[in-house]
């Protein structure tokens, strides 16, 4: 037994399969069953078992072919969008640090995560007082934030339909306040409009008094990977102040996309 496999409340099925997993990374393109067992002295009905469930997740493929195993491509996926995460945190922080100042409102990052929109960084203004805060790592309520839904609005319409659903959209979406959109039809109508006009708009969805703002952060291809955003007291998101604030916002959304242009394939800490 490998050291930690006994501690308690690990699981010793987990940690079989995460080495089968990096074996096969290691010791690949493909291996057999009997190959992966042998290695890693696993009985072969337990290594197989294990393979099936992650062949379910589409972590693990199976060549129909050879009937040999290999990585599945929701690895690629996974791997591509820590990457991106890792380096959209570390280029953006800067520009939130800066929207904040010149703002003088509360910002935030957000990126598509597995199944809901992700809080990756936020920069807290001392003149805004927000009573619902999204943690960084925690999920943004997606179809009442400026910064979800400038995420959200972007996205294909089956990852929408996923994160909807986690949100209990079967039911209707939860309602936070009077303006909250709670029906589907109206909400990607807003969507639409989103995607049009290039910026997303809350005004008191999530929490009365608060609004906000956001624009989304794209690759070289176009490619929507975050939105940068910031909320506030209503009384400072109209009329003019609002048109200053939106513009502040999608130049801080270009600066970070540029910035993320110039460094496509670049690995940072978060």
């Amino acid at each position: 037994m490998r050291r930690g496999e006994g501690a308690p409340g690990s699981s010793k099925s987990l940690q079989k399969a995460l080495r089968i997993l990096v074996h096969l990374g290691q010791n690949g393109p493909e291996m057999g069953i009997t190959q992966i067992a042998t290695a890693l002295s696993i009985n072969k009905t337990t290594a197989h078992r294990l393979l099936n469930a992650m062949e379910r997740f589409q972590i693990i493929e199976k060549n129909p072919h050879s009937e040999r195993y290999r990585l599945g491509l929701k690895l690629h996926e996974l791997g591509t969008r820590a990457v991106e995460s890792r380096t959209l945190r570390t280029e953006a922080h800067a520009a939130l640090l800066e929207l904040a100042g010149e703002s003088r409102e509360s910002v935030s990052l957000a990126v598509p995560g597995s199944g809901a929109i992700m809080c990756l960084d936020r920069v807290d203004s001392r003149d805004t007082v927000i009573a619902v805060r999204t943690p960084v790592g925690a999920r943004f309520p997606a179809h009442c934030t400026a910064v979800g839904k400038a995420v959200l609005a972007h996205l294909p319409e089956h990852e929408i339909e996923i994160i909807l659903a986690a949100a209990g959209a079967a039911n209707g979406l939860p309602r936070f306040t009077a303006s909250t959109l709670t029906r589907i039809p109206a909400l990607k109508e807003n969507l639409r409009q989103i995607s049009q006009r290039g910026y997303a708009l809350d005004n008191q969805e999530l929490e009365r008094g608060l609004s906000g703002v956001a624009a989304p952060i794209r690759t070289n291809e176009g490619h929507v990977i975050g939105a940068v955003g910031m909320a506030g007291p209503t009384l400072r998101f109209r009329g003019k102040e609002l048109a200053k604030k939106i513009a502040l916002t999608r130049e801080a959304a270009h600066r970070i996309s540029s910035s993320m242009a110039m460094h496509p394939t670049a690995i940072r800490e978060s």
